[in-house]
């Protein structure tokens, strides 16, 4: 089998992290960077010793040179890129949000359903080994019936109007960035929510800074999510079921060790001691599913993604918030909506 040839679009902090732990992936290789600006693809190429660096996105995307391409450019470029990628026959490994919405992500789907080629949302924490760890747990039925999950993402952002988080027109806040983490852990267990409440705050920017979400099943599963660009949390996550809890450590989505307790005294810890941060894991998954000839990761599917997305197109709704070029129906309503109960400027 020939090494499966990576491309990066991107040299963000991002695609640092991604190609620093590129060195950890099983098989692969690093080949080829593609930015807009030279300098930043000269010094990418260099600091990751990359062979190849592109000022251009469309020369790498139709390079020879390259399999799979990773892109890590802000939110708003991942529908043209992926597309082109899809129809140029590369695979594709696109940072979350897989798009802006969910119509968009359907579409790009479906195109690479019909061009025979593989994607897939990089939801990098789905394949960290103390979330598989946690998942093995539940199933097993160790805490019992899991009734609840809490979790938060919440770091300080730059305030800085012109930064990506900041503005409306990159696709910026805080629930598309970091929200969708809390959300993609509480699907994960539990499905598509049937019942979603939330309180958002829109900044100065018009972009949302902070929200709490609650989201509810029909079966009886709660979770109680928050993300927030103006604020600091442990980040921990915690999963109760009726016989006992799972606590994932700080910073949950990139966590190295979790522990479970059953009942009142029963307690075990986990420490899984991998390298760097764990991007090496998503990029393995992408190799298998590739060797295996796959369109997409049975455990992240394209309906996985779909459904992150659907949730997320609600909670947009809910709160009015719209990114330029969005085609909204009835969005007077929604405005409406929007000035008399989630208005709350910061």
């Amino acid at each position: 089998m020939k090494k499966i040839r990576w491309g990066i679009i991107g040299t963000g902090q991002v695609a640092h992290s991604f190609a620093s732990d590129f060195r950890y992936v099983k098989s692969g290789e690093l080949r080829a960077v593609a930015s807009r600006d030279k300098a930043s693809a000269d010094k990418f190429s260099t600091e990751f010793d990359i062979e190849l660096a592109f000022v251009d996105y469309f020369s790498l995307i139709n390079s020879h040179e390259v399999d799979v391409i990773y892109i890590a450019v802000p939110h708003i470029y991942h529908y043209d890129l992926t597309k082109a990628c899809i129809l140029a026959g590369k695979a594709v490994l696109c940072e979350k949000p897989f798009t802006l919405n969910e119509s968009q992500s359907k579409e790009l789907y479906d195109l690479a359903l019909a061009n025979n080629v593989f994607v897939m949302e990089a939801m990098w924490t789905r394949f960290n080994p103390v979330v598989e760890q946690v998942l093995e747990w539940v199933e097993e039925g160790n805490i019992g019936t899991l009734s609840s999950i809490q979790a938060n993402f919440n770091f300080l952002a730059p305030t800085d109007p012109e930064h990506r988080l900041m503005k409306l027109e990159m696709g910026g806040g805080a629930l598309l960035d970091i929200g969708i983490y809390p959300i993609f852990l509480a699907q994960l267990f539990f499905g598509k929510p049937d019942f979603i409440q939330n309180q958002a705050v829109i900044g100065d920017t018009e972009v949302d800074v902070f929200e709490q979400i609650l989201l509810g099943w029909e079966s009886g599963q709660l979770a109680s999510l928050e993300a927030s660009l103006i604020s600091y949390n442990p980040n921990r996550a915690v999963l109760s079921g009726s016989k006992g809890y799972i606590e994932i450590a700080s910073e949950w989505f990139k966590a190295k060790s979790c522990r479970i307790v059953i009942g009142e005294d029963q307690e075990r810890a986990v420490e899984f001691d991998f390298p760097g941060n764990g991007y090496q894991f998503e990029v393995d998954e992408v190799n298998r599913c590739l060797e295996e000839g796959l369109l997409q990761s049975p455990n992240h599917s394209w309906q996985d993604s779909l459904e992150l997305m659907a949730t997320l197109d609600e909670i947009r709704q809910d709160i009015g918030l719209f990114y330029p070029g969005e085609e909204v129906s009835d969005s007077h309503d929604v405005q409406e909506h929007h000035h008399e109960h989630h208005h709350h400027k910061h």
